[in-house]
């Protein structure tokens, strides 16, 4: 089976390298369907590739079919390895995360601290993925404005992961979302300082593990922009979005860019830009969010005064 799963994620990292992301699904669809072909010995390659597939789907804001995913790899996990496995609460920190994007906080917090019991209860501390699950919990109480509650997490998780060899992504990630809590808290010389160490240790990774570095581009971006250095941030901006759709293609992360994007075009004059990055955004958020949700509601708004203004 080792065989088996290197050759997976090698072929993997291959289609992701090419970058084409409905031939990325369709491997990992028939990637599926030939390790579930009826031999036992095979759970554990379709455990790693529905976590794959859900990863995947949540990285190009599919959700529902993220979830699916890994609803699948829970029941696999359970079954093969028991719920008291450090693997069962990879599974369920993945799924959480998933959660945490939808907006439903209390079952990504449920899932979140199950997986943390089971870390702990397998002496597990002073790992990777157990400094993850802290993070992302970090996050859940962030956006639900727990903010004291969120550094708590955020700082053990930093206390791990700092005491461990080539961990530059870890520490990158893990400074990048302290730098989102200093600024919710009105520490902004703090937060930029957080987002600085982020870049600095996101531009130690190999551009194959640097699927975060977009998010700590758009952080620093917004710090520059409300210092009014605006071509600074326009370009931490278009370097975010190069990232941002090379991984994942235009997802919704993409349309908050471009949106951002706007916000610095508008302010230097460069209207046609400025029309061109909210056109872009609103077709980004009908096709992922529908023409009624809030965000599509406002880019639609805005697009409509600029083009009155403008164009007229």
């Amino acid at each position: 089976m080792k065989q088996t799963l290197e050759k997976f994620y090698h072929d993997l990292d291959f289609q992701y390298a090419q970058g084409d992301l409905d031939q990325i699904e369709r491997f990992l669809l028939e990637s599926a369907a030939q390790a579930s072909e009826g031999k036992e010995e095979r759970a554990g390659e379709q455990i790693a590739v529905y976590n794959e597939m859900g990863s995947f789907y949540r990285g190009i804001s599919r959700y529902e079919n993220s979830i699916s995913a890994f609803l699948l790899a829970e029941e696999l996990v359970a079954k093969e390895m028991g719920e008291k496995s450090t693997q069962y609460a990879t599974v369920l920190n993945n799924m959480a995360g998933t959660y945490r994007l939808m907006g439903k906080y209390e079952e990504a917090i449920r899932l979140f601290e199950k997986s943390i019991q089971i870390y702990r209860l397998n002496g597990e501390r002073q790992t990777y993925a157990y400094a993850s699950v802290l993070n992302n919990m970090a996050l859940v109480y962030r956006e639900t404005k727990q903010l004291e509650t969120a550094i708590e997490y955020l700082e053990e998780a930093l206390a791990v992961i700092e005491t461990m060899p080539e961990c530059q992504q870890e520490v990158a990630v893990t400074y990048n979302n302290l730098t989102a809590l200093y600024h919710a808290a009105g520490d902004t010389e703090k937060a930029k300082e957080c987002v600085r160490r982020a870049i600095h240790e996101f531009e130690k990774c190999a551009d194959a593990e640097n699927v975060h570095y977009a998010a700590g581009l758009n952080s620093l971006a917004g710090f520059l922009y409300a210092d009014g250095a605006y071509a600074e941030a326009l370009k931490l901006y278009r370097k975010s979005a190069e990232y941002t759709k090379r991984f994942f293609g235009e997802n919704i992360e993409y349309g908050v860019t471009c949106q951002n994007m706007y916000w610095v075009y508008e302010k230097t004059g460069q209207w046609k830009d400025a029309i061109a990055a909210l056109e872009k955004a609103e077709q980004i958020f009908q096709r992922l969010l529908g023409e009624k949700h809030e965000r599509t509601r406002v880019v639609a708004d805005d697009l409509k005064r600029l083009k009155e203004v403008y164009c007229a």
